[in-house]
């Protein structure tokens, strides 16, 4: 029988690495797209499969830890979490909102991706605490430096390909850190269900 706190912590990190995957793959995608060189074309094919093999894992260590016996969950526990869950991300999106409409009215934008991406960062922060995961610190420390880093050091005229360079670097990289991260979850959680020697090790 598995403690609540590890299945549950497994599980929810398990999702959340799935979420990721699909969320770094969608950034990259989109940035690859914009440039569409022929080089980004072969990034794109390449980081899909990785995002597929990736997607792959992580959906067959979900469905293991699923099966798992597991000792139920205080429900007052798990209300708190989902009720700050649910604040961290809405808190999010009215960032976002906010920093999308202060771009527009400042007639600049190509800072509102950057500046988004930061915000996303921001995100992170309160989540590694919430649901124990350290890694989610350097993951959203990433997130705000790389566009910021960009902004100050790249002209806002400069293209990479048929891209705006602010726009297209940022989000490629903050897709593979997401995806990276993603990695890292999984990886977690093949540690976790090995120790209980119930799967053969997933190479993710």
């Amino acid at each position: 029988m598995v403690q609540a706190h590890r299945f549950y912590r497994n599980f929810g990190l398990c999702g959340g690495s799935l979420w990721l995957v699909l969320a770094g793959a969608g950034y990259l995608a989109w940035a690859l797209a914009m440039i569409h060189s022929a080089t980004a074309m072969l990034l794109l094919a390449t980081f899909v499969l990785a995002a597929v093999a990736l997607f792959v894992s992580g959906f067959r260590l979900m469905f293991a830890i699923r099966r798992l016996p597991h000792e139920p969950q205080v429900r007052s526990v798990q209300r708190g979490l989902l009720a700050r869950f649910a604040g961290i991300v809405a808190a999010e999106g009215i960032a976002c909102f906010l920093v999308a409409r202060a771009c527009l009215r400042a007639h600049d934008w190509k800072l509102i991706v950057p500046l988004i991406l930061v915000v996303v960062g921001l995100h992170f922060l309160p989540l590694a605490r919430l649901f124990r995961v350290p890694r989610y610190y350097a993951t959203g420390a990433l997130f705000c430096v790389i566009p910021l880093i960009t902004i100050l050091a790249v002209p806002s005229s400069a293209h990479v390909g048929q891209a705006v360079t602010w726009i297209a670097f940022p989000t490629i990289a903050c897709g593979v850190v997401a995806m990276a991260t993603a990695a890292a979850g999984f990886a977690e959680v093949q540690s976790f269900l090995n120790e209980l020697n119930l799967i053969s090790p997933l190479a993710v």
